[in-house]
């Protein structure tokens, strides 16, 4: 036998012993590190250092109490921290938080990415020894609850160049029974191309006043003019949109337009059919595009006259983006961004596995994923180069 030949179990036990080693120095320099910054805390609050005379002294220590603080090397027992007599409170933790701020950070993070609340858990404790409860999560969780309340009344720039308006659905627990709940939403890009989720709330879509309720909370916190609203064909939105926005335009998304059409055609023409649709909206310019509709209504008002009359019912609504620039055509032409954000929220709560427990959840998990989310920057042209609803939103 070599001086070398140990077997698999006595290196792993070795290991073992290295890395509780590890821990526990790591945890000890952490107490040490904890105990110095809050005796330098004190000094520098009271004004003197302990038994010092000073005549800029202005309170007096009061011995310690103990605190135990849980951190991402484990829990830090018996940390020593001064009193004082005029009440002193350290600014290192707050004072009944007994977790660190990176750990409960860590936790949010990884519910809201679609880990569970027993998951979470467990690789806690695998990183740190302990061992939240799914209920501390869930705590831990909904202590968004101030920062999106916040969120919701925050103001709003007073003009966005365009405006995306959807809705859809999560399923919400009444009265112990799942039930489709619709949320709202509104996505604004800035006239500098920022792009952000201006507001959402629980409502029905083919409500006027659900969609005028948000309309009225986009004006209160400052919007006063949206140069395109991006949006399907819900009559309610609609209504809603221009009598809050009147002079702002409309754009018909061509995909919900398309599948309108399509729905009228049978089964085995779509194909075809569909590939001359998408033409309609992939022009170099308005007039081309014009050409293509007159084309396209000549050549099949005879063979299909319930789907040409399907897409010549808001016909120009769905060529509204030509006017607009050109970089911009592939963004604007149909509600996509609407449609990706419906989908991040709902590939988090589909991981879930089960209905929300009230609208709370609900719209708390969906601030809690788009206040995560990173949207791409618009490129907008110089003033000089736009056209003259994007000059007129620069100016105003």
């Amino acid at each position: 036998m070599t001086l070398y030949d140990h077997s698999s179990e006595d290196i792993i036990t070795r290991q073992e012993a290295f890395e509780q080693l590890v821990k526990e120095r790591l945890q000890y320099a952490v107490r040490i590190a904890f105990i110095n910054v809050l005796e330098e805390e004190v000094t520098a609050f009271i004004g003197a250092k302990p038994y010092e005379r000073s005549q800029h002294r202005r309170d007096q220590r009061n011995g310690h109490y103990s605190r135990h603080l849980d951190t991402t090397v484990g829990e830090i027992a018996d940390v020593p921290v001064p009193r004082t007599r005029g009440g002193y409170h350290t600014q290192l933790f707050e004072r009944y938080h007994r977790r660190r701020d990176e750990l409960d950070g860590a936790m949010q993070d990884m519910f809201i990415k679609g880990v569970s609340m027993a998951q979470v858990g467990e690789i806690i404790e695998t990183l740190t020894g302990l061992h939240p409860s799914a209920s501390t999560v869930s705590r831990v969780f909904h202590t968004l609850q101030e920062e999106y309340e916040q969120w919701k009344a925050r103001p709003l720039a007073q003009r966005y160049a365009y405006a995306f308006a959807d809705g859809t659905y999560f399923t919400v627990i009444y009265q112990s029974e799942g039930c489709k709940m619709p949320i709202l939403a509104v996505v604004g890009i800035a006239i500098t191309g920022e792009r952000e989720v201006l507001a959402f709330r629980v409502g029905d879509r083919e409500n006027q006043q659900a969609w005028e309720d948000l309309m009225e909370d986009l004006k209160a916190r400052g919007v006063k003019e949206i140069g395109l609203w991006i949006s399907d064909g819900n009559r309610a939105m609609l209504n809603a949109i221009t009598k809050h926005f009147p002079t702002a335009q409309r754009q018909r998304c061509v995909l919900h337009k398309m599948e309108n059409v399509l729905s009228y055609v049978p089964s085995k023409q779509r194909e075809q059919l569909e590939l001359e649709l998408k033409a309609l909206f992939s022009q170099e310019s308005r007039q081309q595009a014009d050409q293509a509709v007159a084309a396209f209504l000549e050549k099949y008002q005879k063979v299909y006259p319930t789907a040409v009359e399907c897409l010549q019912r808001d016909l120009e609504a769905c060529l509204t983006f030509y006017a607009f620039p050109k970089t911009h055509w592939k963004t604007i032409r149909t509600n996509n961004v609407s449609e990706r954000l419906f989908g991040e929220v709902k590939r988090r709560s589909h991981k879930m596995a089960a209905a929300f427990r009230n609208e709370g959840s609900c719209l708390l998990l969906f601030y809690a994923v788009i206040r995560g989310l990173t949207f791409h920057k618009l490129t907008m042209p110089p003033a000089s180069q736009a056209q003259p609803d994007l000059v007129l939103l620069h100016s105003t």
